[in-house]
This record gives structure tokens, C-alpha cells and sequence, in this order.
């Protein structure tokens, strides 16, 4: 899970946690590309606003490391440039989004329908 704000990432690591899943963590893009490279994972699921490599730079570059990885964008904007980032996240391969606030029931059924 790839977000700058911790206390969000708190948040979605409790409530995944209690649904069962293993959860990692990073604050920004180029921490979970490091990760990703060390690791194994079913599912990423990134901010798409970040300091550092935005989420949207990130899902390209998972795609070239991890082309079978699933990736679910969040974001708490989605007018203007956010909106284009979240379809741009789609086209570049990421296999879903949700529009923060969101509830911890939305992200653990999101994350259920992602890795059915």
C-alpha cells in the first residue's frame, strides 16, 4: 500500500489486516518500487497524488516490473488533473480506483473483487 499520509495508511493497513490480507507499506512511489523489487505481492494500492513519483508513474512503472501485479489507484480529488490521473491510471493497466474517503467495508470488498 503506497500512500503519503500516514495516518492513511494506517487506516487501510488495520482494516486489510483484520480481512486477513498481509499488508506492506510505503510513503511514496519510489519506496514501493524498492519493495515491489524485493518482494511478492497480489495487489498494490496506491495514492495517486505523491511526492517523490506520483501514482500514476508508479502504475507504468509496476507494468514493466510486474505486469501481472493488480493495481487499485486512490485518490481524494477527482476533478481536473486528479480525474485525468485516475483514467490514466486505467489505461496504463491498473485494475481498478476508488474515490477517497472511502470506507474500510468499500476498500476490504474492493480489494476482494480485485483478487477473486
Amino acid at each position: 500500500m503506497v500512500d503519503d499520509n500516514a495516518v492513511m495508511r494506517t487506516v487501510m493497513r488495520v482494516a486489510l489486516e483484520k480481512a486477513g490480507h498481509k499488508v506492506s507499506m510505503a510513503e511514496d512511489g519510489e519506496r514501493a518500487l524498492k519493495a515491489a523489487a524485493d518482494g511478492s505481492f497480489d495487489l498494490v494500492i496506491t495514492d495517486i497524488q505523491m511526492p517523490k513519483m506520483d501514482g500514476v508513474d508508479l502504475v507504468q512503472q509496476l507494468r514493466k516490473a510486474r505486469p501481472q501485479a493488480k493495481v487499485l489507484v486512490i485518490s481524494g480529488r477527482v476533478e481536473g488533473a486528479e480525474l485525468q490521473g485516475m483514467t490514466s491510471s486505467k489505461t496504463l493497466g491498473a485494475s481498478g480506483s476508488l474515490e477517497k474517503p472511502f470506507t474500510a467495508d468499500r476498500l476490504v470488498s474492493k480489494v476482494a473483487e480485485l483478487l477473486s
